[in-house]
């Protein structure tokens, strides 16, 4: 009779100790968990925890796509600004071929010719100027590389009279 009374207890002990995480509580306390719910609760929660996370995986996966897809095209942007500088520089060591061929060949507008070397200068300077300052935000060095090419069609004509040539 004390046997069935001593398992009795310490079946009744093991069961009140019961912990309700299944790894940790034991045969025991995996069946009070399964019968009260709390295992489903727990596992729900997990899940809950686990959607939640995957959703926020997705939405920072997103955002890198489209910083990647801005970077992209600022890159883009900056290269066709460096472009347009390019160009600009180009058009005006042109216009200092054509200026100093005019020198050669007018001797007698040299002061004139020698005033518009000093513009192609400082328009050289204004393009560079602009193409390196990292303050600037690409549009304003989009209008500003308008500005200057505009200037430069200007000396470009001023140029041509002075060269004695018709544009």
């Amino acid at each position: 009779m004390r046997k069935p009374i001593l398992v009795v207890a310490l079946v009744l002990g093991a069961a009140a100790c019961t912990n309700d995480d299944p790894s940790r509580g034991g045969f025991f306390g995996g069946v009070s968990g399964l019968s009260s719910g709390t295992y489903d609760r727990q596992t729900q929660a997990r899940r809950d925890t686990l959607a939640a996370e995957q959703q926020r995986n997705q939405q920072l996966q997103a955002d890198a796509a489209r910083t990647g897809a801005e970077r992209q095209q600022v890159a883009g942007e900056k290269a066709a600004l460096q472009r347009q500088n390019a160009a600009l520089n180009s058009e005006i060591a042109r216009l200092r071929g054509k200026l100093a061929a005019a020198e050669a060949t007018r001797g007698q507008n040299i002061a004139e010719l020698r005033r518009l070397a000093r513009e192609l200068d400082a328009l050289q300077a204004s393009g560079n100027q602009v193409n390196n300052d990292p303050t600037l935000a690409d549009a304003e060095k989009r209008r500003r590389l308008q500005e200057l090419n505009q200037r430069k069609q200007l000396l470009e004509r001023a140029i041509d009279q002075a060269a004695g040539a018709r544009s």
